[in-house]
């Protein structure tokens, strides 16, 4: 079954967003360490890998995007998926332990502002008319 290039776009939306939203709490579940869950570490490593198995699909679901571009916009598209593989790549070494430590987890959040950025960017390639964003 093939997937209209709308419904591609909207499949590859809704997986970045959903992996966004897991790296994204990981980090800061960290950092207010709710003291009512149990096994702390295990929680929050699951959480950040489930992002990345997401933002995986993301990738995945947005190639072939490219050939419904004008050469600028490709450009931006290209430097989105650069910038978002290496804010997710910047993930990997918080994933990979358990235990909480300092240089990966400063990684991990230097790799979450790559993701904003990244988002950006992705949003100036679709232009989407119905909402105004400040960017």
């Amino acid at each position: 079954m093939e997937l209209s290039p709308k419904n591609k776009l909207r499949l590859h939306r809704y997986l970045g967003i959903v992996s966004l939203g897991f790296l994204f709490s990981r980090p800061f579940i960290i950092l207010f360490q709710f003291p009512d869950i149990q096994d702390f570490e295990y929680f929050s490593a699951y959480i950040g890998r489930i992002g990345a198995i997401f933002g995986v699909l993301a990738f995945i679901s947005g190639g072939g995007l490219g050939k419904y571009l004008d050469e600028k916009k490709s450009r931006v598209a290209e430097i989105h998926t650069i910038i978002m593989l290496a804010g997710l790549t910047m993930q990997v070494p918080v994933l990979a332990e358990v235990e909480i430590l300092l240089i990966p987890n400063l990684i991990s959040y230097l790799g979450c502002g790559m993701l904003i950025w990244g988002w950006i960017l992705g949003r100036r390639v679709f232009i989407n008319r119905k909402r105004i964003l400040p960017f």
